[in-house]
């Protein structure tokens, strides 16, 4: 650029919310359902719900996801889904990552 700035690198639009392993995971699969009960979502990413409890906590503080719990049967269930911002938040993310990957092709 002839003002002396550099280029935006598509690196710095990675959020770190969402580039953890684990909480990527979540937010592919939260983006691929409605909703899921917190125990299905445990089970299928094989995590302890400590772990998953704490890394849907960070999502939802970001705003990613959205936590509600339901009765079903008498018995209290909580269900996540990915949030309206969540989910545009998770495309520009796929996309950023998708420019750095074919920067580098």
């Amino acid at each position: 650029m002839g003002d002396g700035t550099l280029p935006r690198q598509p690196r710095e639009a990675l959020v770190n919310a969402i580039h953890s392993p684990t909480r990527l995971a979540i937010l592919a699969t939260l983006n691929r359902v409605q909703h899921v009960a917190f125990s299905d979502l445990r089970e299928s990413l094989d995590l302890t719900a400590a772990e998953l409890s704490r890394q849907i906590a960070i999502l939802e503080k970001e705003e990613l996801v959205d936590v509600a719990k339901l009765r079903v049967k008498r018995v209290t269930v909580t269900h996540v889904r990915i949030s309206d911002t969540g989910r545009e938040r998770f495309a520009a993310y796929l996309t950023s990552l998708r420019a750095i990957v074919d920067e580098h092709d």
